[in-house]
């Protein structure tokens, strides 16, 4: 097997293949497609505006299943991401609705409420932005050379088969 490796996708050729798939969660997506569509997404975010940012943001969801899938790792690394975001969000409005329903009752337990809460938010960013660390390495790491489950490494082409 010749195994040749084909050149990094400038701009528009990332920003083509991560639009033409943009529903397309099967697949592989390179690394320079990942990356350049993500600088776009901090570009809208910055000129535009973060609840637009959001809704690019959703955009991306299929290009990183696809991007997790190049590294032969399953998308649902991502989806683990957002369950512990989404569960995050879920116990600080919790928090938040319990304080308030039951201010009279936690007289004189100030200090302990709030220390207890910040313990706990603490460790949520800290799980969090570990993952979060895990998930841009993988991000980061090369394509798989061979054929995965998958599919065809969109990087590396067999040369002798063409």
């Amino acid at each position: 097997m010749n195994i040749k490796q084909t050149p990094t996708l400038s701009f528009s050729e990332a920003f083509n293949s991560a639009t033409s798939k943009i529903f397309q969660f099967n697949g592989r997506a390179r690394r320079s497609e990942y990356w350049w569509m993500m600088v776009l997404l901090l570009a809208v975010n910055v000129i535009l505006t973060p609840f637009i940012g959001i809704l690019v943001d959703l955009a991306t969801i299929p290009l990183t299943f696809r991007r997790l899938h190049d590294t032969g790792r399953s998308g649902w690394w991502w989806g683990v991401y957002t369950i512990l975001r989404i569960a995050f969000g879920v116990s600080l409005i919790y928090d938040l609705v319990m304080a308030s329903l039951n201010a009279e009752n936690m007289q004189g337990y100030e200090e302990e409420l709030a220390f207890a809460l910040f313990a706990k938010y603490i460790i949520w960013f800290v799980v969090i932005g570990i993952y979060k660390i895990v998930l841009i390495v993988f991000m980061c790491m090369d394509s798989n050379i061979d054929e995965n489950k998958y599919g065809k490494s969109p990087k590396y082409i067999d040369s002798a088969v063409q």
